[in-house]
């Protein structure tokens, strides 16, 4: 297998997320994940940081996502999560999408770094949510090793809320 892009990276962390949330029972969605956090919760802010794709894409402002609200599921939240993730893999279909930049509120930013940023989430959320539910979820190496390397060239964004 070649060097992993940023559109394949999120694809494949995105798909991983998606199995998870899957195959979660009825009453796994309400597991606190920490922090005052739910399943639910946890996959509302992974979906609201990932609607931040395709917005980035088509050259819309950012904002943070440090205040999200877990109603944007609605009552289906596998649905919720899949029509995000698709819209995004979309937007980065396009040619030259992780190479534009777009105004946010701790400056410009690399369409690139924010789906570095949300290949992190994915996997770290997919994780977590395993954990509480007693199915843990294995981390592919090679996403692993590729979130390791864009951290290490990024750690200076670690703190944004993207």
């Amino acid at each position: 297998m070649g060097v992993i892009g940023p559109a394949e990276a999120y694809q494949r962390a995105a798909a991983l997320f998606g199995e998870t949330i899957s195959a979660l029972s009825d009453q796994e969605w309400d597991r606190p994940t920490g922090d005052d956090w739910t399943v639910v919760s946890t996959v509302a802010w992974v979906v609201v940081g990932d609607a931040h794709i395709a917005s980035a894409v088509a050259g819309e402002p950012l904002g943070s996502v440090a205040d999200f609200d877990a109603a944007v599921l609605g009552t289906a939240p596998v649905a919720a999560w899949r029509g995000t993730a698709r819209a995004a893999i979309s937007a980065l279909g396009e040619p030259g999408a992780s190479a534009r930049t777009v105004p946010h509120p701790e400056g410009r930013l690399l369409v690139a770094d924010l789906v570095g940023q949300r290949v992190s989430e994915n996997l770290a959320r997919a994780w977590d949510i395993g954990e509480v539910v007693g199915r843990p979820v294995d981390i592919p190496d090679d996403l692993a090793d590729w979130c390791l390397d864009f951290w290490a060239d990024h750690a200076e964004i670690g703190r944004a809320h993207v």
